[in-house]
């Protein structure tokens, strides 16, 4: 639910809609539905439509959705089956196999019996009565563009959660999703504006690239050496989970962040202080030894706006490569906008990958938002 919210404030935000911080401290930065306007309507003999309209001038877009205090949520969902499978990676660099056990093993640093979902995964979804047409179709506004662009749930920056839309939704268009959002936004009974919320991942920043290329270009990870985890995967080939040597760094060529360091972007030694690539990928946690070893500052931690999905197989010889990405306008000296940052990762995959890696989609976030409705491509 939580990564629903993240893709659905970006399209209220590339809408040019307001989209608050739930977890904002400063004066008036969190939605609440205003009870006391509520009250006050209903006291004046307003019909309950009416008197929930008053008291909603207080939550954004993405809060009548997914609630906020004094407002439930338009929907609830339920998970009915989620089966799951052995975690394991593939990475290049014996130094990234201890970061990786450590992250995501904890003291142990044991990944060998750690489960995640894999497969058919089912749920229900039930929308409020209040405004169940409207659920549905920002739900499956959501699915669509997370489906086609990026992943959903926890983990996304090391290529988790790419899925494929449900058929059980198709009748409900993309176009559809956003011209209802369109239009709820166009009434003027939500929440327009309030403190500026950072980092806003925003749709009119966004880039999606999609590649297919060779199995044989994947190769550096599927010998038996590159594989950790379960030795019960050491045979998977449906997916390759290298996300974190393309996207931050492995052997040789590998690893987009060392190929930009190695280009000269900054990366910052001070630990209240972001250099060029901690804006674009996220710094570092720590870096340095013993007395040397030093931390970035819990109010200097930004995620990653790159995001390499998981390679997954098309057919036997040919694997889908995504990459999307949101622009940083702090980084105009370097990426005047989303159309430079869209050559960029496409330089580096074709450095990495050769001119074998062909593109068969690529978007900014205004390309997607700003096609005639109907045309779901």
């Amino acid at each position: 639910i939580g990564s629903l919210r993240w893709w659905y404030e970006a399209l209220v935000r590339g809408l040019g809609g307001y989209a608050c911080d739930p977890t904002s401290d400063v004066p008036n930065g969190r939605c609440q539905f205003d009870t006391k306007a509520y009250k006050k309507a209903k006291k004046d003999g307003k019909t309950e439509t009416d008197a929930i309209n008053a008291g909603l001038h207080s939550v954004c877009p993405v809060c009548y959705v997914f609630g906020t205090t004094g407002w439930a949520r338009l929907f609830q969902l339920r998970s009915l089956k989620v089966p799951t499978t052995p975690l394991h990676f593939r990475t290049t660099l014996p130094m990234n196999k201890s970061w990786l056990k450590k992250v995501f093993g904890g003291e142990n640093q044991n990944i060998n019996s750690l489960q995640v979902p894999y497969g058919e995964l089912q749920f229900q979804f039930i929308p409020r009565r209040l405004d169940a047409e409207y659920a549905w179709s920002q739900f499956a506004l959501i699915l669509h563009f997370a489906a086609k662009h990026g992943g959903i749930g926890a983990r996304n920056q090391h290529g988790f959660g790419q899925f494929t839309f449900p058929a059980e939704l198709e009748h409900i268009s993309f176009a559809e999703g956003l011209r209802q959002l369109t239009a709820r936004m166009r009434k003027n009974i939500l929440r327009s504006g309030g403190p500026r919320v950072d980092p806003p991942f925003d749709l009119k920043n966004f880039v999606s690239l999609t590649y297919e290329i060779p199995k044989h270009t994947l190769s550096d990870f599927l010998t038996p050496t590159a594989h950790i985890g379960s030795g019960q995967k050491k045979q998977e080939e449906r997916y390759v989970p290298c996300a974190f040597d393309l996207r931050y760094k492995g052997a040789a060529k590998w690893g987009l962040r060392k190929c930009l360091k190695e280009q000269g972007w900054k990366e910052t030694t001070d630990p209240k202080k972001l250099e060029e690539l901690d804006l674009l990928m996220g710094p570092r946690s720590q870096w340095g030894r013993g007395r040397n070893q030093r931390q970035i500052d819990d109010k200097f931690r930004t995620a990653s706006r790159v995001f390499f999905g998981m390679p997954y197989q098309k057919d036997e010889n040919t694997y889908i490569l995504r990459i999307w990405a949101f622009w940083v306008p702090e980084l105009r000296h370097r990426l005047p906008d989303t159309k430079a940052l869209q050559t960029l990762l496409n330089a580096y995959v074709q450095q990495v990958f050769g001119n074998q890696a062909k593109i068969t989609y690529e978007a900014t976030g205004n390309d997607v938002l700003n096609r005639p409705l109907g045309d779901t491509r």
